[in-house]
Order: structure tokens, then C-alpha cells, then sequence
């Protein structure tokens, strides 16, 4: 019962903040942990035990929160540590309770999971039933989740226990799980996951690989029962689209034929993950959860990532956090899991969750996991299954230590309740911001109003400038009570709390309160320390108020970080401009200058010229040397194609020339175009074509 209330977390949301899923969930577990690890404390005398896969993970976390020294921010990197921690103590409390053992618990659990499914089969084919949208979040359908990717990732690693309950159940007892396993099945079918789709594969490999073959032809008819029903929700899912506003939302994901055909289809990932690596020091790492500070200077459009910005692949993702000993021990500890599934896989339950393990070894390659908070519970759970019931004798025992074991469980039980705490009192400040948010937007609404009056009548606008003042005033008013009250309050989520101040320092410059924009940009700059628009903020609110020595210390630690962009010019052009006031001219010039040099220039004199004919098989292709590039992307695509391919033909080319490794085709009319790519941004050649010697004449 004790692991069944945690299991609760699927459940915990709250709508009207920001972090309606998250902040919710993380507290219902260190809320239920705190209270679990208090009222199933361990045998007085209890050695301490320290098996192979409690020794890396141990080393994990020291690893992890060395990091911290290193990290640019610690306060992420601590946040995400304590994380694991109640992670790790979830782990504990589940070895304790034996859940596993229970059949009360897989009845409470296949109805838990059974209504998660359901609702957002509901959010699926009927989006105004409002019940199933109390849960909030970004994507349809979301279960509980706020987004079917973190939906989907639960289904899959929760999927073959239910699996297992229904054909180990007698009797009657069979139809609770077979309805939570139908549901869960048509729930990922409707999300359209793909990665829990190869997970789930792989999951059946390990299932089929392991014996579980034979297992199921005892079971025949409950087998075929289940397959006949799946098959009828395929055809169901194919047949019965969704209401054209979902199909919206699910941005061509709706259609589940169009979606399997591009099931192996990994570009757009690649894509991201090539410019990944070199990043970061390959031995040490951005610190833990500290890359997305890295990152944000790389990206041309100047948008800031998120404190929670991923890579959306959890092993990538422990490279650049950790460096190479951190992706070893991560990718050490899902190793031995395996391992150990693989030792017990005569037993049912311990395949079940071997074929889980596996599914999230796999779908670890597609997606993260640090914020999807009810599968990090499932898998604490199926990984204190694996550890307590197939590691053997292995553990290593610590008879000395025994005596401080009781003290500590109480000392974490009294520090997971005062973290969820902590987390309360962030949730609220939360509310706190987002209730306000409305009237801001109307505020600015007026404003934007009063400056292009056109359109409205004159009655409207003078209810309108009689209505300003008095709510500009207000708003004044309501953010300082937000900066000063309400904002130290909230210690946890510093991903929330960065957005927060990120987001209200605008609101606050909207209003024109440049004092109540200063406080957010500098706290959210204190979060993120490479936050370019907290501080392009700084540095105009300072540029405008005469703050001149303040305002070049802004502009010098912008250019600094995000360098001589002259696409995005404004630290540049007004550090230049400062430097001339001050009758520095030459910096000022070399300033301009470099960022002029960063320009990137078209491509331009091509090799063979356009519109050439009698071209060589084996020409090479040439153009002049681009001024600001560092790479070329070459588009080849010959005549009779539809169009141009979406992806280049080479991509990363160093030089200004290129040989096709098996040369041209004879007798054919080839289009190309160059790319010149450089560091901050890239400038697209012309469309030229030629024409090959027919090698037959």
C-alpha cells in the first residue's frame, strides 16, 4: 500500500502555473518517500548491503555532485543531484515494501494506470470533455503527463508488468489488467511515440529471447484474446480520425500509418546530435544539467534554452553533463540491469521487468528522462525488483555500519519532508505568478492601443487612458510584492524560477517599470549566466538612464560570451559606440570590424560556370572562398527530380571545392547550390546548373 500511494504521482498536477506537472509530481514523491521511509524504517541491526549496481550508481552520484565545483551554475547542477537522491531513496523505500509480492498492489496498479490511459484516449477523440483536460500540458494526448512523449515513455516501461499481471491472474482477477493493458496499448497508439514504439520492440526481443515464448503458448487463448483486441484497436485508431483540432496539435502525427512508415527515420536527431559533441570538456562535462548554459550562445537565433533543454538522448546527455566517466557509469548501470534480468529471466516478473529495462535502455537514444517523474518512480521500483530478487548473493555486507542505519532513515525521511515543503512553497509562488499574468498582457494590450489608435472609436480610447494609469500603479505595486515577497520564497525548480523572472522582466519593461526589470533580468541572469536577453535588458535599461560605466560592463560581458555576432549586433554596435565616447576609436573600429568579418558572404564564381555544357563525369565542383565561412553545404540534384531535396547533398565541406566520390551521371542536367555556413550565420549561393558530356557519342 505504501509503494502503491507513491505510485500516485502519475496523477499529481495542478493546472495554472507553470510547472503544472512537474513541481506537483516531484512533491507527491518526496511528500509519500519522506512518509514511507518513516513508517517502514529497516531492522535495528540491518548491515548495510552494497551489491555491483549499488556501487556504480553510488559513483554516479559522487561524480555528479563533483560537478558541482566545476559547474557555472551550481544551483542547477545541485537541484538535479537532489533529484536522484529522492530518487535513490524511493529506490530503498520499494526493496522495503516488496510491492512485487503483492496482488492488491497490481490490482490498485492496473487501475492507476488503467485511468492515466484513459484519459487521454478521452483528450484524443474528445478535447472538450473537460474533466480529461484538467491535466495540464503541451501536446494531445498528454494522459497526466503534460506531454505524450513523457505519456508514452510511462506505457512502455509499465506495459509488460501489466502484461505479466493478466496472464498470471486467475479467473476474474484477469480483467483488471486486461482493461489497463488494452487502454495503455490504445494510448500508444494514439501518441504516436515512436521511440516507445522501438522500445517496446526491443522489450518483446528480450521477452522472446528470454523463454517468455513458451509462457505465452501455455496461455494461448488469453494470448489471442489480447491479440484480437489490439488488432481491433488498430483498425479502430486507422479508421476513426480525430477531431480536425488535434490533428493540429499533433503536427502530422495524427495519421498512425504515416507515422509507422517514418518509424526509423532519425535525421532530425542526428542533425541535433552532431553539433553536440566538442561542446564541453571531454573529461569533465558542463557540470550536472549545466549544458543548456553552454548552449545558448551556439544558437544563431539567439533564443535562450531552458534550464531543463535537453539533448534528447539520455546517454549524449550524460556525455556533455558528466564527460566521459559520467556516460560510462550511466551507460555501466543499465548494463547491469540488463545482466541481472537476463540471470532471473526464468521467472516471469523478473522478465517483465527485464523487457521494461530494456524498452528504456532503447528509447533512452530518442528522448530524456530527468523531468518525467512517474517513470523515474516505476523504474526506482523495477530496479529495487531486480536488485532485491536477482542479484543473488553478491551484495557485500557492512555489519559495522549497521547502527547508524536507523538514525539516517529517519534523517532522510525528516529531509524529504522538508523538501516537500519547500517544494509547496514554490508551487504557490507559481500560482502567484501566473494569476497576475492576464492583467499584465491587458495592460500592454492598452498601451499597444493608445499607440496605433486607429480602428478604435474615441470612446474606446478615452475608457482606455482612464483606466492606464490607475493599472500601471497596480501592477507596479503587484511586482514588487512578486519580486520581494514572493520570489525568495520559491527555492526549487530553477528552470521555473529562471522562465519566471525571464519572462516578467519583459512584462515589467511592457509597463515601462524599468526598476522591476532590472530586479528579474539580474535573478534571471543570477540562473542562467548566459541568458542573452536578461542581459540585453540590463544593458539598454542602464544605456537609457546614463548608466554608462554599469551599462559597458553588460555589453563587455555579452560580446564576451556570445562574441563579434554581426547578425545580432547590439552588444557589439553599442560597446563600440561607448568606446568612441570615450575617444577610444581604434577598439571601437577593431570592434566593428571583426564583427563585419563574421559576415558571411554568397557563393559566387562557380566551377563549372552556369549553364555549361559538355561537363567531365569526374569534375570537380568549385566556387569562390566565402568571407565569414567556416563550412559549405552542397544541394546536387539533377533535372527531372521534382524539386530540390530537402537535405544537402555533403554537408561540413571544408574547402571550396568538391569531387563526388563515384563521379556524375553522363548525358544529365545537374541544379547545385552552395551554402556558405558560418559561425553565426550562413548565406545561400544562387541556383546554378550544367550538363554532362554524353560519354556514348
Amino acid at each position: 500500500m505504501i509503494w502503491l500511494l507513491v505510485s500516485l504521482a502519475v496523477l499529481a498536477a495542478l493546472p495554472g502555473m507553470m510547472s503544472g506537472n512537474y513541481l506537483p509530481k516531484i512533491f507527491w514523491v518526496a511528500l509519500t518517500v519522506g512518509i514511507g521511509l518513516a513508517i517502514l524504517p529497516p531492522p535495528r541491526r540491518e548491515a548495510v548491503g552494497l551489491s555491483l549496481l549499488g556501487g556504480v550508481w553510488l559513483a554516479y552520484l559522487v561524480w555528479a555532485l563533483l560537478s558541482l565545483t566545476w559547474a557555472l551554475q551550481p544551483r542547477v547542477a545541485l537541484e538535479r543531484w537532489l533529484v536522484m537522491l529522492v530518487l535513490t531513496l524511493a529506490y530503498l523505500l520499494a526493496g522495503r515494501t516488496r510491492f512485487w509480492e503483492s496482488s492488491v498492489f497490481w490490482r490498485g496498479f492496473s487501475l492507476i494506470a488503467g485511468l492515466a490511459a484513459l484519459i487521454g484516449i478521452l483528450q484524443y477523440y474528445l478535447p472538450s470533455f473537460s474533466p480529461a483536460n484538467y491535466f495540464p500540458g503541451t501536446a494531445v494526448p498528454r494522459g497526466t503527463m503534460g506531454h505524450r512523449n513523457y505519456a508514452g515513455m510511462y506505457f512502455m516501461v509499465t506495459l509488460p508488468f501489466l502484461a505479466r499481471y493478466y496472464f498470471s491472474a486467475r479467473g476474474k482477477e484477469a480483467r483488471l489488467p486486461f482493461a489497463a493493458l488494452v487502454l495503455g496499448m490504445g494510448f500508444l497508439l494514439l501518441a504516436k511515440t515512436r521511440g516507445a514504439w522501438l522500445g517496446l520492440a526491443a522489450g518483446v526481443v528480450f521477452f522472446l529471447a528470454g523463454g517468455g515464448g513458451r509462457k505465452l503458448y501455455c496461455l494461448k487463448l488469453r494470448f489471442v484474446l489480447l491479440a484480437g483486441t489490439l488488432a481491433a484497436a488498430v483498425i479502430f485508431v486507422l479508421a476513426v480520425r480525430p477531431p480536425r483540432s488535434v490533428e493540429n496539435m499533433m503536427a502530422g502525427k495524427a495519421d498512425l500509418a504515416r507515422t509507422a512508415r517514418t518509424l526509423l527515420d532519425p535525421e532530425n536527431r542526428l542533425a541535433m546530435w552532431r553539433e553536440i559533441p566538442g561542446v564541453t570538456h571531454p573529461l569533465l562535462g558542463a557540470g550536472f544539467g549545466n549544458f543548456p548554459i553552454l548552449a545558448t550562445p551556439l544558437d544563431r537565433e539567439g533564443k535562450v534554452k531552458t534550464l531543463n533543454w535537453e539533448v534528447h538522448n539520455d546517454y549524449l546527455q550524460a556525455y556533455v553533463d558528466l564527460g566521459v566517466p559520467g556516460a560510462v557509469l550511466f551507460l555501466a548501470i543499465f548494463v547491469i540491469l540488463i545482466l541481472l534480468a537476463w540471470r532471473g529471466r526464468g521467472r516471469g516478473l523478473i522478465l517483465a521487468a527485464g523487457a521494461s529495462i530494456v524498452g528504456l535502455s532503447v528509447m533512452q537514444f530518442t528522448v530524456f528522462t530527468m523531468e518525467v517523474v512517474s517513470t523515474q518512480v516505476w523504474i526506482a521500483g523495477v530496479v529495487a525488483l531486480l536488485n532485491r530478487e536477482a542479484v543473488g548473493r553478491s551484495r557485500k555486507k557492512f555489519r559495522r555500519l549497521a547502527g547508524i542505519i536507523l538514525p539516517l532513515n529517519y534523517l532522510a525521511a525528516l529531509g524529504l519532508l522538508l523538501l516537500a515543503g519547500v517544494i509547496g512553497l514554490t508551487i504557490r509562488g507559481d500560482r502567484e505568478f501566473r494569476r497576475g499574468r492576464e492583467e499584465f498582457e491587458q495592460v500592454i494590450a492598452y498601451q499597444e492601443a493608445l499607440r496605433q489608435p486607429d480602428g478604435y472609436p474615441e470612446e474606446t480610447l478615452d475608457r482606455i487612458r482612464r483606466e492606464l494609469d490607475y493599472a500601471r500603479i497596480r501592477l507596479q505595486v503587484r511586482l514588487r510584492y512578486l519580486a520581494d515577497r514572493v520570489l525568495p520564497k520559491m527555492l526549487f525548480d530553477a528552470n521555473m524560477r529562471h522562465i519566471t523572472c525571464h519572462q516578467f522582466a519583459g512584462l515589467a519593461l511592457g509597463i515601462d517599470d524599468q526598476r522591476a526589470a532590472k530586479k528579474f533580468s539580474r535573478k534571471a541572469l543570477d540562473l542562467h549566466p548566459y541568458d542573452r536577453t536578461a542581459l540585453t535588458y540590463l544593458a539598454a535599461i542602464t544605456l537609457q538612464q546614463g548608466r554608462f560605466e554599469e551599462a559597458f560592463h553588460y555589453l563587455s560581458r555579452g560580446l564576451d560570451i556570445f562574441g563579434y555576432n554581426s547578425y545580432l549586433p547590439f552588444f557589439g554596435e553599442n560597446l563600440a559606440r561607448l568606446y568612441q565616447a570615450r575617444g577610444e576609436l581604434l577598439r571601437a573600429r577593431e570592434i566593428l570590424e571583426r564583427m563585419e568579418s563574421n559576415r558571411v558572404i554568397p557563393p559566387s564564381a562557380p566551377v563549372p560556370p552556369a549553364r555549361t555544357n559538355s561537363v567531365p563525369i569526374d569534375a570537380v565542383l568549385d566556387w569562390e572562398d566565402c568571407r565569414g565561412a567556416v563550412t559549405y553545404d552542397l544541394y546536387l540534384w539533377t533535372a527531372g527530380e521534382k524539386s530540390e531535396a530537402p537535405d544537402p547533398f555533403a554537408t561540413g565541406i571544408r574547402e571550396s571545392r568538391f569531387r563526388t566520390r563515384s563521379g556524375l551521371r553522363p548525358g544529365t542536367t545537374y541544379f547545385w547550390r552552395i551554402n556558405a555556413v558560418g559561425r553565426y550565420g550562413e548565406a545561400e549561393g544562387k541556383l546554378w546548373f550544367f550538363r554532362t558530356e554524353d560519354t556514348l557519342r
